[in-house]
């Protein structure tokens, strides 16, 4: 008994490799020369009406040996930290307790290579995402192309594919993707990654479009998907295995910091302030005594203004091409990107209209009041659509942390924290330029609401952002879950830094300007509601680095 065991033993070790036992059919002439195999791995005729090509996997045939990785980084010509195809692992079975009315197999260990590349969806997140039109769906293949020369590089198809596709390349500026070898489709062969496969576990076939839309649940169908009916992928993933209930990918309780996007931090927080200020500017103008709306609008109407060109050029940063950065606007009828450029882009030029006819004495008098009051509240809207197409941006991405109510709240609460602090200090440092004597009237006259709004929004704002930490009781791992880990453990001090730098600037200094305003004296003033500005606009920032950084990204399979 024991020497048969070990003859089993040394049998199995004797065992040639998928790649080994290839290339062993191929030194003994067992695959024609002339491949004819590869030719069966892709369909015999092309896409009809309604039809489209589209990756098949046959999962029982994947060993993880990667070989369609390498075949698609030497045709394509990637870089060295590129790859358009990747292999993922997945692993359960072990801790799934045994039951008299399930398999004994299914109690065992269990182990599955996952090979993904683009799935060509029916409704792209990439293409429908993108400003600038840099991606189109091949009317007569269904092949998902990207266009090099449209890509500014702004990296929003990055966030908008649900499966990690497009890969931005730092060097060009661009981001690219697989194209599933069209040449090669369209020259009857078979893409690199169906020719390099030495288990045939890769190929091409044709679907219709009407069966992916009826029965989404049936593409990308492996465990830990995102769910297809957001894109409505098409790649078809085949076994006849059946999975355990705990299948999970390799690094599924990992968690991982994403990319700051700094460029996108600062103009978030600057479009939301701009904004704001523009808000509280409109709410003087119809509060203030005649002398000082004459004396403030027009300065506020700038502060504005100022701060919004300044968003809108910091944009540019985060950018691969930013000469091209006139292009966001192409895609204006699907891109959210688009549309929130546009919205800032007409806010800051009716704040410009604004500033010449409340503070130009050649034209303050050029329109009559009524078409004035009309372009007041007609900034404000399109102010108000532009923080709306913000929280648009991130909600379409389908990670659980951006798609949130929550979001869009929490964008409105920084326009309204952030436009308090700037306007109660630009206002208390214009006049004290003006008149000394004119900083009691203020505080008097709006001060204390400013302050009492304030500590409202903030204590709001902070609450909001502390229910993340809930998650952390959650049995699974979810990905709300992992968020809070990031905060409290990756990002533990800066997570402090923000509610401490909330806390003073939002409660505590306008507790202060509450407490002792009577006989304060301006620098008393100035000094603290710089403060208030300094610290709520620290906060501020730290709060969208945080959103930026451990928000958990959807992906495939596998790790």
């Amino acid at each position: 008994m024991a020497m048969e065991l070990i003859d089993a033993y040394l049998e199995e070790q004797r065992g040639l490799t998928a790649v080994e036992k290839f290339a062993l059919q191929h030194d003994q002439r067992k695959i024609p020369q002339d491949v004819p195999i590869y030719q069966d791995l892709i369909p015999k005729t092309t896409p009809g009406p309604g039809q489209q090509y589209a990756f098949a996997v046959d999962l029982d045939r994947c060993t993880g040996c990667k070989a369609c990785v390498a075949a698609c980084h030497s045709e394509n010509g990637l870089d060295e930290d590129e790859s358009w195809r990747s292999v993922g692992l997945l692993q359960g079975g072990s801790n799934i307790p045994a039951t008299s009315s399930r398999n004994v197999d299914d109690q065992q260990p269990v182990i599955q290579h996952v090979t993904a590349s683009c799935h060509h969806c029916l409704e792209p997140g990439c293409l429908t995402g993108c400003p600038v039109n840099a991606y189109e769906k091949d009317p007569a293949t269904g092949i998902v192309k990207h266009l090099e020369d449209q890509c500014i590089g702004c990296q929003y198809c990055t966030l908008t594919c649900p499966y990690d596709v497009p890969q931005y390349n730092k060097k060009r500026g661009i981001v690219h993707k697989c194209d599933m070898c069209i040449s090669r489709l369209q020259a009857h062969e078979a893409p690199a990654c169906v020719r390099a496969c030495p288990n045939g576990a890769i190929q091409i076939t044709l679907v219709e479009a009407a069966s992916v839309r009826e029965n989404p649940a049936e593409y990308v169908n492996v465990p830990e998907a995102p769910d297809s009916r957001h894109t409505l992928p098409t790649t078809r993933y085949l076994t006849r295995k059946r999975f355990p209930q705990d299948m999970t990918s390799l690094d599924f309780y990992a968690v991982k910091p994403q990319h700051s996007h700094w460029p996108l931090i600062v103009m978030l927080v600057l479009t939301q302030l701009s904004v704001g200020a523009f808000w509280v500017t409109g709410f003087l103008q119809h509060s203030l005594s005649p002398s000082l709306r004459e004396a403030l609008v027009p300065y506020q109407v700038l502060v504005s203004l100022g701060i919004g060109i300044l968003a809108l050029g910091v944009s540019i940063f985060h950018l691969g091409r930013p000469r091209y950065a006139l292009r966001a606007v192409i895609g204006l009828r699907r891109s959210w990107l688009s549309r929130e450029i546009v919205a800032f882009g007409v806010f800051s030029f009716l704040v410009t209209v604004m500033a010449f006819s409340e503070g130009m004495e050649p034209f303050r008098n050029f329109l009559a009041q009524p078409f004035k009051d009309l372009l007041g509240l007609s900034t404000a809207l399109i102010g108000a659509l532009g923080v709306f197409s913000s929280f648009m941006v991130y909600k379409v991405t389908r990670r659980p942390f951006w798609d949130h109510p929550w979001t869009l709240i929490k964008f409105l609460l920084t326009s309204g924290i952030l436009g308090i602090s700037t306007i109660l200090f630009s206002t208390i440092f214009l006049l004290h330029l003006q008149s000394l004597e004119a900083t009691a009237e203020i505080m008097k006259e709006f001060g204390e609401g400013f302050c009492w709004a304030l500590m409202g929004l903030t204590g709001l704002k902070l609450i909001l952002e502390t229910a993340i930490f809930l998650h952390l009781g959650d049995g699974k791992s979810s990905s709300f879950k992992k968020t809070a880990l990031l905060m409290t453990r990756v990002f533990q001090s800066v997570t402090l830094n923000r509610f401490l730098l909330g806390i003073s600037g939002g409660v505590l200094g306008p507790l202060f300007l509450l407490t002792f305003r009577e006989g304060m004296s301006y620098p008393v003033v100035c000094g603290v509601s710089s403060a208030v500005f300094l610290l709520t606009l620290g906060g501020e920032f730290l709060e969208r680095y945080l959103f930026f950084r451990a928000v958990v990204p959807l992906k495939m399979s596998g790790g």
